[in-house]
């Protein structure tokens, strides 16, 4: 089951693969102070903190998510940026 779902997550990732949220997995983006927003895949666990941004995919400190391009995706499990809020 657990290279089931890493296979399925790195070809999401890869854009090979179609992302579709399954119910039991996701859910809205969970808000904290500060702008930091946890990824809705609750496998996932990628925290946004805008006070990091994302430096190995450009993305410098000070960008709130709202900012982050329209086809931005999470760089652990590919889910789209739509899907965050």
């Amino acid at each position: 089951m657990l290279f089931a779902e890493t296979r399925r997550r790195v070809l999401i990732a890869l854009g090979l693969l179609p992302w579709t949220v399954r119910s039991s997995d996701a859910a809205p983006a969970r808000r904290f102070d500060g702008g930091k927003l946890l990824c809705p895949d609750r496998e996932c666990g990628f925290l946004y903190d805008p006070a990091v941004g994302i430096p190995e995919q450009g993305i410098p400190p000070g960008v709130a998510f709202e900012d982050l391009p329209d086809d931005w995706v999470c760089p652990i499990c590919g889910i789209p940026k739509a899907a965050w809020l």
